[in-house]
């Protein structure tokens, strides 16, 4: 027998977002199941209970669909990141190491982390790419006023917040697969502002190519 089909064979929900977070939750399941690089759109459209023409009508390709979840995952953890660490934002480094904690309490939280259970499994390096490009405006939003405020304290010595931002970025995700306990990754977050001082006078703004 035919299943009976949740939105019909070829139609849409009455609101686009019901559909489309349905079809996310559904895929968020499958990859925490299966992982990502085995992710089936017939595994996602028998989980939603749609037809995959109904699923295409608001992803056009696996990869975006993905994307929709990688990119869902991430901005609810730095909004429930930013909200944590509110205590921090006048200190710039504490607020970097704070956040890779965070990132690793919010793994064990959530039995499986910084964007869930589906990175323990096999995942190709374009996602980890994805990954890391999706979540750079995100550490924009949340370490811009925080560097601004760094930069005018220690001048041009500082690391510009763009390559700030590439490092973290690939450091809380490392964290979140392999754990640390929170001193060691405090004592370890330290070491990146051993930072060589520059010669005084050299112009500061030239560091803030990414805060500006």
């Amino acid at each position: 027998m035919d299943r009976q089909l949740r939105w019909g064979d070829a139609s849409r929900m009455d609101s686009v977002n019901d559909g489309r977070n349905a079809i996310l939750r559904a895929t968020l399941d499958a990859m925490i199941e299966h992982g990502i690089d085995r992710l089936s759109i017939d595994d996602v459209a028998r989980r939603a209970n749609i037809s995959r023409r109904t699923l295409y009508r608001y992803f056009g390709t696996k990869k975006e669909l993905i994307q929709g979840v990688i990119g869902v995952e991430n901005a609810a953890f730095f909004d429930e990141m930013q909200r944590a660490l509110t205590g921090f934002e006048h200190d710039f480094e504490a607020y970097c190491a704070e956040s890779v904690c965070f990132a690793v309490r919010y793994r064990d939280r959530h039995h499986g982390g910084f964007h869930h259970n589906y990175l323990a499994t096999s995942v190709s390096t374009e996602v980890f790419g994805y990954i890391v490009e999706n979540v750079a405006p995100m550490w924009q939003r949340v370490l811009e006023q925080p560097y601004r405020e760094y930069a005018a304290l220690h001048g041009a010595q500082v690391p510009a917040l763009d390559d700030v931002i590439a490092l973290i970025s690939r450091i809380a995700l490392a964290y979140s697969l392999i754990p640390a306990d929170e001193q060691a990754m405090r004592a370890q977050m330290r070491i990146l502002w051993t930072f060589r001082r520059e010669p005084a006078g050299k112009p500061a703004a030239a560091r803030m190519k990414a805060a500006r």
